[in-house]
């Protein structure tokens, strides 16, 4: 039961974490875009990867769960011994 409760809590962690640092670039992206004549409004600019943002979201926290969640589990089967 200790290992499927670190397991979801790592998917949850990385699932946040992942989500704030790419929607903290893309508006980081989106305001530099400002201060472009030739580049499209930040708004539109959104709009148009918004898509390829989640699925990013998606493979990262997937990716970083993972590795998370082994650490952990290996940690916790470590130090009940």
């Amino acid at each position: 039961m200790k290992y499927l409760l670190l397991i979801i809590a790592s998917y949850a962690i990385c699932y946040y974490l992942v989500g704030l640092l790419i929607h903290g670039r893309l508006a980081d992206i989106a305001e530099g875009l400002r201060h472009r004549p030739d580049a499209p409004t930040p708004g539109e600019y959104l709009r148009n990867v918004e898509a390829h943002a989640r699925q990013s979201h998606r493979h990262y926290t997937m990716l970083a769960g993972t590795l998370v969640s082994l650490v952990a589990c290996v940690l916790a089967w470590a130090f009940s011994r």
